[in-house]
């Protein structure tokens, strides 16, 4: 039952497929991002990274924080509402 807990909400990654990423040899946090696609949503890993970094740790000998090779990037570009607002009137059918 633990193994269907969901790790990245945003990629649907449950736990079975970190530990599975972690048995067929990822030894780095970019290794298991790279095979599952945790940590590749929206937020960036924002919300699931502490949650790959306990599972790694617990599930192998590799010191976490030599693994961690993962940087947080911004998903999106900011835009102002009133050139969101703008976009729409400009374009035809």
């Amino acid at each position: 039952m633990i193994q269907n807990m969901l790790i990245c909400r945003c990629e649907e990654v449950l736990l079975a497929d970190i530990v599975a990423s972690i048995e067929n040899g990822a030894g780095t946090l970019k290794a298991i991002k790279m095979e599952t696609r945790a940590g590749m949503g929206i937020c960036q890993g924002r919300t699931c990274r502490m949650l790959l970094e306990q599972v790694m740790d617990f599930h192998t000998d590799i010191n976490v924080q030599e693994a961690n090779n993962l940087s947080y990037n911004n998903p999106v570009r900011p835009i102002s509402l009133a050139n969101l607002s703008r976009s729409g009137k400009d374009s035809e059918p």
